[in-house]
């Protein structure tokens, strides 16, 4: 046969990848390899991939990873051999390391990837019943026009609502391929789904606490803490290229803790290693603030300014003593303490109800104790009030050293220890991010966390404070959305309007309305039968004086969040992009239950089969990440923008997002045209691509008109950009909904968050203007949460022995590369649960037996690991392991129901209210309860899969 270069490598890579993955994915979707002349063997194969065409800067686009990374790939003959890390991270002037080198297994090996078992290169059609595995090939344009026919059904007969759109957070990117799906979706009125409280990446205690979660530093800043604790976070192994700043911290003279129940890689490296039982965290944390007061270790400078702590609270209600308590018509947003200087109960400023956004106190000296009369407007009585302070010195006293021990484990020897080093760390940097976030509790821990810091005076400082995450803003690439006034967004790309944290954040929840943003859990609960598993798991939090269905009754009533489709109203269509919902959804045999039979079409665009795309009607050929051009989502840790240059044209029929959106757009208007539809739908196209503004394939177009006119990268063309690969940032920009950095990047390139608050005096984007540790929304009262507390987390899928919890994989990033041969090989080659030595001896189960793991909601199989770096009571599994790895194709979230907590539906007092990213009910897929025996070992037949396939 006459085959070319690159037909030989993807027969051969292909089909070699294919049987050695065979057990772990399904079947190829390739012929089988055919030899061809020109080579003598491997030998010669591997000596001419040491020979290139070109080097082109590159990187994983869509990959939700943090760490993002410029890469070296190597084409010949249209080919990418291998890639290498760039070495693109050069600074001058800084005393601190550069950011190289940076890259990981898994983007070291993608090269692979794109062309594996498991990747599509024609759009693909099912065939039979959903999950039956039968597929055929059809064209683009009967794909096309078939999607089209059923989003025009779907509007005639339910309204654009019943269309849904899945990206989740990990096909995301700031190029045309995310901007244009998002534009798409948003000129038909669909339904977005809002997948970050979704996939339990939404700080719920740091966005009650601060107004946002999205508040990180680079990761260069934790070399300038005196004191740098990893809580709920494992860096050596999920922010791989950043892990070496922590090492070079110890060399400065930096102690490095760890807080977490397992003896993790970052454990093993921290000078000391606390180990909390799960769900205990909070507690911990009570206990050290506790300490930090009786050890007159409190910054009360900081705290009478940057805090509500000094905030008077009425007695006989316990709410904050407001205007309206005092003057007739009085704001119910504007707020008292008193001034020990002129001795009166006097307004504080910044509140939300002030015009100024200013928290300086000038010559106020606000009581951070006392007890103090107020005269109420309304019947002229008096009434106590004391501040804030007062009330948490009389919360933490039930934390003492031996109650503490009693809840954590942690001996009152440790806790002393601990406390007296932060009484003395001048910096303490605590690095949270998502690991802290996906229990049903995690917000009290947080916000204990964060008052832990507030009392030493750490958030703003230079190696300080607490961190999760950031994202930074491009404006260029959200002018693409439809709504976007270009006046007011050209106004702030110039810098001429620079809006402060309010106004951003307001702007943005009513485009979170226009652009019909649902939080994902709460479109799962009213629409594929999650509501009953819920309601009675939720139930099961002892603190709520009321059945916890009617908060969520009252909470749509009150249109606190927002149901879409409207309840009675069904989904028809749903389109996911390069997400993985049966993957990562609670307990989605309920999902594909009820759901399922609902939605008239699914569709997947990916660039791989997933398990959600075998149970689709239809499967998108994406591009992968080396075969188009783009611009990696940049985070606050990195302060580089990294983009990707197309390498490689897309492999087979795939084509990049940004074309199959503008294909869709056409075939909409022609298939409107065609059933005698007038308007808007008749012209889509013309106006997806604003009458030939924008082309099909002018992505790079685009990509330079983003990066001209975006704060990080102003200025910076698109041929200057794919040369360097990555882009030092140049600006933080403004405030937004992702972005509460409230910083800017120093004259060495690091960013410490948050000196906007403390070095500017701009108030916190919450409803005090302080970070507010206490909520006196009447749910907080009845929950008895308005300050930070320790509760037990609910037994959600019964009274079971084990706490299953789980963690990001090192192996893989969600589950892109799980079914990878090279780094099933690395590991134990299939799904695998760590799991304590003596909970294992107590079951008589041993290392590498495979086990049934059940609870009250459903079951799964699995390898175990038996490890002495996991407590006993605890069971690990790291997650996003496709459910199609796992016998009978049931993954490890059909044990979770992922209750949803009350007050996270709150959404009428000031800064808690529902906007895109922000707030929704939380996925919590960690701390559920589960029984663990051992199942009858078995002869493994080697001539067929190890591990099933769909039933």
């Amino acid at each position: 046969m006459d085959l070319t270069r690159r037909e030989l490598l993807l027969t051969g890579a292909v089909g070699t990848l294919a049987l050695s993955s065979r057990m772990f994915c399904p079947s190829p979707l390739f012929a089988s390899p055919t030899a061809a002349p020109g080579y003598s063997g491997i030998d010669d194969i591997y000596r001419r991939a040491w020979r290139w065409d070109r080097v082109v800067r590159g990187t994983h686009l869509r990959a939700n990873c943090f760490s993002a990374c410029s890469f070296d790939l190597y084409v010949k003959e249209g080919v990418v051999w291998r890639e290498e890390q760039a070495d693109v991270y050069e600074r001058d002037g800084s005393e601190l390391p550069d950011y190289g080198p940076r890259g990981c297994q898994k983007g070291c090996c993608y090269s692979s990837l794109m062309v594996g078992a498991d990747r599509v290169t024609h759009p693909l059609e099912r065939v039979g019943p959903r999950g039956a595995g039968k597929w055929r090939r059809i064209s683009w344009s009967k794909a096309l026009d078939r999607v089209a026919d059923a989003m025009l059904d779907a509007i005639d007969t339910g309204g654009a609502e019943t269309i849904i759109y899945d990206n989740g957070t990990s096909n995301t990117d700031m190029g045309p391929d995310t901007m244009g799906e998002m534009r798409l979706f948003s000129m038909l009125g669909a339904t977005s789904l809002d997948g970050f409280a979704g996939t339990g990446d939404l700080a719920m205690g740091a966005f009650q606490t601060w107004g946002t979660s999205f508040v990180d530093g680079s990761a260069d800043d934790w070399m300038r803490a005196e004191t740098l604790l990893l809580w709920h976070c494992n860096p050596a192994t999920t922010r791989i290229p950043d892990a070496h700043f922590i090492n070079e911290a110890r060399y400065r003279g930096s102690e490095v803790i760890t807080i977490a129940p397992d003896y993790s890689p970052s454990a093993i490296h921290a000078s000391l290693w606390l180990n909390p039982r799960p769900g205990s965290d909070a507690a911990l944390a009570l206990g050290l603030a506790r300490a930090l007061i009786e050890l007159g270790a409190v910054d009360e400078g900081y705290v009478r300014e940057q805090t509500d702590l000094p905030f008077l609270v009425r007695e006989d209600n316990g709410r904050y003593l407001r205007e309206s308590d005092l003057t007739k018509g009085g704001a119910e947003d504007i707020f008292y303490v008193y001034d020990e200087a002129s001795r009166a109960i006097v307004r504080a400023p910044g509140s939300m109800g002030r015009f100024s956004d200013s928290i300086e106190l000038g010559e106020l000296i606000p009581a951070l104790s006392g007890t103090y009369a107020a005269a109420l407007s309304d019947d002229g009585r008096s009434v106590t009030c004391r501040p804030v302070m007062d009330l948490l010195r009389e919360r933490l006293a039930d934390y003492t050293p031996d109650r503490v021990q009693q809840i954590t484990g942690i001996a009152p020897g440790v806790q002393r220890a601990l406390s007296n080093r932060l009484a003395r760390s001048k910096r303490t940097l605590i690095y949270a991010t998502w690991g802290s976030n996906k229990a049903y509790h995690s917000d009290l821990m947080q916000r204990a966390m964060i008052l832990l810091s507030a009392l030493r005076g750490q958030q703003g400082k230079a190696g300080g404070g607490v961190r999760f995450a950031a994202w930074l803003p491009f404006e260029g690439a959200m002018a693409l959305l439809p709504g976007a006034e270009p006046a007011w967004w050209m106004k702030l790309v110039l810098g001429v309007l620079k809006p402060g944290p309010r106004t951003m954040e307001n702007a943005i929840a009513a485009r979170s309305r226009a652009m019909a943003t649902v939080p994902s859990h709460l479109f799962l609960y009213h629409h594929a039968g999650l509501a009953e598993l819920q309601d009675a798991d939720a139930a099961k939090d002892p603190s709520l004086p009321r059945p916890a269905r009617e908060y969520m009754q009252q909470a749509v009533e009150k249109e606190w969040v927002m149901v879409r489709p409207a309840p009675g109203n069904r989904p028809r269509v749903l389109f996911m992009s390069g997400v993985n919902p049966l993957r990562r959804w609670p307990a989605p045999q309920i999902v594909e239950q009820v759901l399922w039979p609902k939605l008239d079409l699914i569709v997947s665009l990916d660039f791989r089969l997933s398990t959600t795309g075998m149970k689709s009607d239809l499967v998108l050929p994406a591009a992968g990440y080396y075969e188009k051009s783009g611009i990696k989502y940049a985070v606050a840790l990195v302060p580089y923008t990294v983009v990707g240059e197309r390498a490689v044209p897309p492999l087979g029929e795939a084509k990049s997002e940004w074309t199959v959106m503008a294909m869709l757009s056409e075939a909409i208007g022609r298939r409107a045209r065609a059933r005698g539809i007038e308007g808007e739908l008749a012209g889509f196209a013309e106006s997806f691509l604003e009458n030939g503004r924008y082309h099909a394939d002018g992505q790079e177009e685009i990509i330079d008109t983003i990066l001209q006119t975006s704060s990080p990268t102003r200025g910076t063309s698109w041929d200057e950009a794919r040369r360097m690969g990555a882009i030092p940032i140049k600006s933080i920009g403004g405030w937004t909904t992702l972005s509460g950095v409230g910083s800017d990047i120093d004259e060495s390139g690091s960013l410490a968050p948050s000196r906007v608050h403390l070095e500017g005096k701009s108030a916190w984007p919450t409803l005090t203007g302080r970070q507010q540790f206490y909520l006196d929304h009447e749910w907080f009262r009845e929950a008895d949460e308005m300050l930070p507390r320790w509760k037990p987390l609910p037994m959600a899928g019964g009274e079971y022995p084990i706490l299953l919890t789980g963690g990001h994989t090192r192996w893989s990033i969600h589950a892109i590369w799980h079914g990878h041969p090279e780094l099933l090989r690395l590991q134990r080659g299939e799904p695998v649960m760590w799991m304590s030595v003596e909970d294992a001896k107590r079951r008589r189960i041993e290392d590498g037996e495979h086990v049934r793991v059940f609870n009250d909601h459903g079951s799964f199989e699995i390898m175990v690991k038996v490890a002495a770096a996991v407590a006993p009571g605890e069971s690990i599994v790291y997650h996003a392991w496709e459910p199609y790895q796992f016998p009978g194709w049931r993954g490890n979230m059909e044990v979770v129901s992922s209750p949803y907590k009350a007050v996270h539906l709150v959404g009428d007092y000031g800064h808690l209210r529902f906007r895109i990213f922000s707030g929704g009910p939380m996925h919590v897929p960690r701390g559920v309860p589960v029984q663990i025996e051992a199942v009858a070992k078995q002869t493994l037949d080697l001539e067929k899969p190890v591990l099933r396939t769909a039933p």
